[in-house]
């Protein structure tokens, strides 16, 4: 605990004493055997408050009620993403669409949507499934597995490097780069690790503009913004940049969460087995119960927000790990319950929405239906560890898990 002189020194003029919290969010969320109980904790206190620490080293406000995100969602007039969080690194261009606002954002973020609409992703069906057996198959004779390392990490990425035209034999490279990159505590890993990312994509962008490989990077290198020009290669490398970050993270990070809850609940694996129409409820209750991302915002100007006075520049971190699991957003809310209604922003809300959200929905669907179809009783090692880590994104690090053949 730090001193109270250090804790006067860390607190802003305009933060009252009350809502100061001296916690650092991302130790805060690592101290319990499940992470998301700490969201539970974070809603017995204010439901605004001022962290010294609230993540990635940034000190600000911590939204933790389902209604505030959901509002700051819809009004990027004040809640903005319009940063560059790599400019410290000395990157001169921003995550695209990401790192905009509106009207900015949809102009870049039209170019994008056909290539990733439910359209487009209905005919991804066949690789996607392709890719779940290929990696299945041998797990299967084996009865067991460790499920992160052997499966999660790989299906997600091996669709995306399909999809990109980059090499599925760098994919432990790009993982311990994506690793370094968002959960690395010691910056100047993160700088190296964003160098070996740029490093790498520089040169994949090159050869694609002058011969793009795959449909989606023809869609980028081809696409005209406002109809009037091609686009630079800045935006270009802003665009690729962030489609590798989503594409190797998100989905098998959520994996992780979902197969321990499966493995826990072997009732569920036999209803959802018998009943594989209700699996598109399954995995909306599971991003709800466990969503893996930590999104913030910057204060364009000066808000009173209620009831709490916010000052232009402030940085917003939106705890939807506790959101989600706020009593006031729906009933028994630490409970598996897929008949609910779908009520999560795991994928962003507003003009952010997440620009996979189709493909990483169908992936989780697919996973879930052909490990059910093909095994019985999934549990997890007696005597193995359970590993996670939180930070920019949850997820699971070690899951070992066996099953009886179907």
């Amino acid at each position: 605990m730090r001193s109270v002189q250090a804790t006067e020194s860390l607190k802003p003029d305009h933060v009252p004493e009350e809502l100061y919290r001296d916690i650092d969010i991302h130790h805060y969320t690592a101290e319990l055997d499940d992470p998301y109980k700490a969201g539970e904790r974070l809603l017995q206190g204010p439901d605004i408050f001022w962290s010294p620490m609230a993540a990635n080293g940034h000190p600000g406000w911590v939204l933790t009620r389902y209604q505030h995100i959901m509002e700051a969602y819809g009004d990027p007039d004040h809640f903005s993403s319009e940063r560059s969080d790599l400019a410290a690194m000395g990157v001169q261009w921003k995550l695209n669409p990401l790192e905009f606002d509106p009207p900015q954002h949809h102009k870049y973020r039209r170019l994008l949507n056909p290539m990733f609409s439910p359209k487009s992703v209905a005919e991804m069906e066949k690789p996607v499934c392709d890719v779940c057996e290929e990696l299945l198959a041998p797990l299967l004779q084996q009865g067991r597995c460790e499920f992160i390392g052997d499966f999660a990490e790989k299906f997600p990425s091996y669709i995306f490097l399909d999809l990109m035209g980059m090499p599925r034999s760098m994919l432990p490279d790009f993982l311990e780069w994506e690793r370094l990159l968002l959960r690395a505590e010691d910056p100047r890993q993160r700088a190296g690790a964003l160098l070996s990312v740029i490093g790498f994509l520089d040169k994949f962008v090159d050869e694609q503009m002058q011969n793009p490989t795959t449909e989606v990077m023809r869609g980028i290198v081809t696409a005209e913004y406002e109809g009037e020009r091609r686009l630079t290669k800045e935006e270009i490398m802003g665009m690729v940049t962030l489609l590798y970050i989503g594409g190797l993270d998100t989905v098998y990070s959520t994996l992780g969460w979902i197969f321990r809850h499966l493995a826990e609940n072997p009732e569920l694996q036999t209803e959802l087995c018998d009943n594989p129409d209700k699996i598109p409820a399954a995995v909306e209750e599971f991003l709800r119960l466990y969503p893996v991302a930590m999104p913030h915002r910057r204060l364009k100007a000066d808000l009173e927000f209620h009831g709490v006075k916010m000052k232009k520049g402030d940085y917003v971190l939106m705890a939807t790990f506790a959101a989600h699991r706020d009593p006031d957003s729906c009933d028994h809310p630490h409970q598996f319950d897929m008949s609910r209604r779908p009520r999560h922003f795991t994928f962003a809300a507003g003009p952010h929405l997440c620009l996979g959200v189709h493909l990483a929905k169908r992936e989780l669907r697919t996973v879930i239906a052909e490990f059910l179809q093909n095994c019985n009783n999934i549990r997890l090692v007696e005597g193995e560890a359970f590993d996670y880590h939180t930070g920019g994104t949850w997820g699971v690090d070690r899951l070992m898990l066996e099953w009886d053949p179907a």
